[in-house]
């Protein structure tokens, strides 16, 4: 009886020790020269690479949401997706995808599509080594966007917690950011600065009639 218990001990000791070792982490590159962050135009096209990094195993999947601020949802949506490593979608439902949900890891912020599974953008696959794996590429649309500095980022609260699955066993999945700066069109820059000089001849003018 106490070897059978200690034998049960140990292999729930290893079990844990095991379990406590995973790690998963995402990274994000647009291969523009700078991995997490871009300058568009207020109707771009916004693409990434999506790399996943864990300690390898069999019975490997990844699970993660995507979500960005209020204020550039509507004008922002996810039109496609194409799987490396993981080639069984998580979720084949027919893209776009929009942001839609009340349901964020923090205030102001919107997760695609609702609370249940449909939105993930993550995949399963079969036994893989430890690495660092392209798993997706990712292609948004902007349509009107208002210019200004906002965020794409992967989801860590209920009910969407991003992580990582290698022979059963769930690994949270820190929060991955790409940032995205929206700029005016060279047009819209070219009337403002019109429109600066207007009012700039008009102060002049003012000035010259009072001396």
């Amino acid at each position: 009886m106490k070897k059978t218990i200690l034998l049960l001990t140990v292999s729930l000791l290893l079990t844990a020790s095991w379990a406590s070792a995973q790690t998963a982490s995402l990274s994000f590159n647009d291969n523009n020269g700078t991995a997490n962050s871009g300058t568009y135009n207020p109707t771009a096209t916004i693409t990434f690479d999506v790399s996943y990094t864990f300690t390898g195993g069999t019975s490997t999947g990844l699970s993660y949401w995507l979500q960005t601020e209020t204020a550039v949802a509507s004008a922002l949506q996810l039109t496609n997706e194409q799987y490396f490593t993981f080639t069984t979608p998580q979720d084949a439902e027919a893209k776009p995808w929009v942001f839609d949900s009340s349901s964020g890891a923090s205030s102001g912020f919107l997760t695609d599509r609702s609370a249940t599974q449909t939105g993930d953008v993550g995949g399963t696959g079969t036994a893989q080594n430890a690495g660092t794996f392209q798993v997706a590429t990712l292609t948004f649309s902007l349509t009107n966007a208002t210019p200004g500095t906002y965020h794409i980022q992967t989801t860590t609260v209920s009910p969407k917690i991003s992580e990582g699955t290698v022979a059963l066993t769930d690994t949270n999945i820190p929060s991955t950011v790409y940032t995205f700066t929206v700029v005016p069109e060279p047009a819209t820059w070219s009337l403002i600065a019109l429109g600066g000089l207007g009012t700039f001849g008009l102060n002049l003018l003012r000035a010259r009639r009072k001396v």
